[in-house]
Parts: C-alpha cells; sequence; structure tokens
C-alpha cells in the first residue's frame, strides 16, 4: 500500500494506538461489539486502544481543570 493511499485499515491490522472510536450523543467513546474480532488477539488490541484514548482524554481534562480552575 503506498503512503499515499487513505484506505481505512481494519482494526486488527493497526496498532491499538491508532485506533479510532466512536462517540455515542454525550460525546463519550464507545467500544465496539466483541463479536466484529476474530480472534482473541485484534480484541486484546481493541480493549487496549479503548483504555488508552479514554486515559488520555481524562488527563486532557484533568489538566484542563488544574489549569483554569485551581489558580
Amino acid at each position: 500500500m503506498d503512503s499515499d493511499d487513505e484506505a481505512e485499515v481494519p482494526a486488527n491490522m493497526q496498532k491499538a494506538k491508532d485506533i479510532e472510536f466512536e462517540r455515542n450523543e454525550k460525546g463519550v467513546l464507545r467500544l465496539p461489539p466483541n463479536s466484529d474480532f476474530k480472534t482473541i488477539r485484534a480484541k486484546q488490541r481493541v480493549v487496549r486502544g479503548y483504555v488508552g484514548a479514554v486515559y488520555s482524554q481524562s488527563i486532557r481534562l484533568k489538566v484542563f481543570f488544574d489549569f483554569f480552575f485551581l489558580k
């Protein structure tokens, strides 16, 4: 695959940190159903990506609130 291609790579071929998750109507990240992934390794990769995304989002919010509200 060329670097110019913008094709969507399946989750089982991506690194955990590169997987993007949909958000629900409240803006909370949604974990896709496990039935979408065939192997244990693919399920683990998606869960690791989800945990990392939620953790990253919570750290950004904490830094924001600490910066603006704790002065």
